[in-house]
Parts: structure tokens; sequence; C-alpha cells
């Protein structure tokens, strides 16, 4: 894609095919499944990108991240979104104005993005992003860093693809939840996720080992209404990456009676007012 004088995208990456707004089809287009010369030790989401908008707040949830971390990318018209996943946050960013492409490892997802960013999405691994140095005017990570082999490499690259002078935005770590009647369920489950690494003070010696200047730490509130219900299905159907390879003695002891627990709470299909806070940093090369 050309923006803002120069290309973000190098030539020889393997785009999604098309350009603009896509025709109508009846399923998103698959993406090439190879990497040029990358094995990634990050996570992909393919196996519950058909499912991915429905259990993840889709584009009302992209479009009020986007009106947050959108003050903080500065004025450049070229915005990079690592780990674009089906593009909810830069769709919303792009309909504020901003020039934005996307790139991720999995490619389900990215056909997905493909539907609503047509060529501005690619294939690519944050360790090695598909970008010239210095190329954009800001760059951002969110809901991505603790599916990241390597955080610290990560964002060194993010550094690297800044123009300087340009912003990286970064979503950081675990959100903690004000408590509810699901609290006591979900937080069952803590002991089977992983020790996630992207806390706000370890992005920011990561980004300080790539030479970015932090200039702002605020903290996010996300306001969403949840069903007791529906969170229970999104366990029994393995919605999260935390359950993707879980044994079957650690299901029935771990997570079995947390659904239970769930469907047994008074009005298991009543929305709850769920409120979850995480942090924002702003780093500057």
């Amino acid at each position: 894609m050309e923006g803002g004088g120069g290309r973000l995208l190098r030539r020889g990456q393997r785009h999604v095919a098309g350009g603009g707004p896509p025709p109508h089809r009846p399923g998103p287009p698959r993406v090439p499944h190879r990497i040029a010369g990358v094995t990634s030790s990050s996570i992909s989401f393919d196996r519950i990108a058909d499912r991915y908008d429905e259990t993840r707040g889709g584009e009302r949830r992209g479009q009020l991240l986007a009106a947050e971390i959108d003050p903080y990318l500065g004025p450049g018209a070229r915005i990079l979104e690592i780990g674009v996943g089906t593009g909810i946050v830069a769709t919303a960013l792009a309909r504020l104005g901003r020039g934005v492409v996307g790139v991720d490892i999995s490619a389900e997802m990215l056909g997905r993005a493909h539907v609503r960013l047509g060529s501005r999405v690619a294939r690519g691994d944050a360790h090695a992003l598909p970008t010239p140095s210095g190329a954009v005017d800001a760059a951002y990570f969110v809901w991505v860093l603790h599916l990241v082999g390597d955080p610290a490499a990560a964002v060194a690259e993010a550094g690297r693809v800044l123009r300087s002078g340009g912003r990286l935005v970064v979503v950081a770590g675990r959100p903690w939840t004000e408590a509810d009647d699901m609290t006591e369920h979900n937080e069952a489950l803590d002991g089977l996720r992983k020790n996630r690494g992207d806390t706000a003070e370890a992005t920011a010696e990561w980004a300080a080992g790539a030479g970015l200047r932090g200039i702002e730490r605020r903290q996010l509130e996300e306001v969403f209404q949840q069903k007791p219900a529906d969170l229970a299905d999104a366990l029994e159907k393995r919605t999260f990456s935390f359950l993707w390879d879980l044994d079957e003695d650690t299901w029935t002891d771990v997570v079995q009676p947390a659904i239970d627990g769930l469907r047994c709470l008074p009005e298991p299909t009543r929305p709850r007012r769920v409120v979850h806070h995480r942090d924002l940093l702003v780093f500057e090369n």
C-alpha cells in the first residue's frame, strides 16, 4: 500500500489479493499460509477465526478502542497494526481518516480482515515485519503482545519500522476485572492462564531497550455486557487460547466445574455489566 510518501509493505511480500472494498462473497478468502523465511513462535488464531468477532466484541469493541488510541498515534498518515486479526480496530481507525495497514500470522484471521480492509493487510510475523525501516509514522499492538513468542524482539521490530519521532502505542497486560457474580468461577481458571509477561512495566523495559522513550501511561476502562451462559458456552467450545492444549484431567477437575458454576448462577441468560481495566502506553522513537 502506498501512503504518505512511502511503501509500508514491501513489494516482495505476499498480500491478500484485491484492493478497495471487496465485493460480496459467501466467505472470506484464504491468505497464503507460508511466511517466507520466518518460523513463528507466536500463537495463531486460525482455529477460532470464524467465531473471533462474536466472542470478542466485534466491530463495536474495535470502534471503542480505536477512539481511545487515535489521539496518541500522532499526526502522521502511515499507521501499522501489528497483529491486525480480523481488522476490527484498523477498520475503525480507517473510518477516522487514518491510513492503516495491518499484518498478522493467521491466514484465517487475515481472510476476515481482507473483507474489511482489502489489500491493506498482509501476512507477516511480529518478529520480522514486512515493512522497511523508518517507513511508518505510528504502530500499535492491542490484545496481542502476550501471544508473541518474543515480545521484547517484537517491540524492537516495531521500533525499527518507525520514523524518527514516530509513535508506538501498546495496550498491555491482562485486564483486571471489577468483581461480579461470575468472578469466582472465572478466577478458578487463573492457574491455567499462562503467566503473561506483557505487564506495563515489562513493556516499558522492552521499549527502553529498543531506544524508545515513554511519553504516556494511562488506564483504559472497557465496559461491556456478558451473560454467564455465553461465557460458559465459550469455555465449553475452547474459544480461549489457554484451553486449546489442555489435558482432559485438568479439564474435568478445573474447567468443567467453572462451566457448571456459571450455568447454575441465578438468571444465567441475563447480561451482567463487566468492567475491564488495562494499561495504555505510548512511546516515541
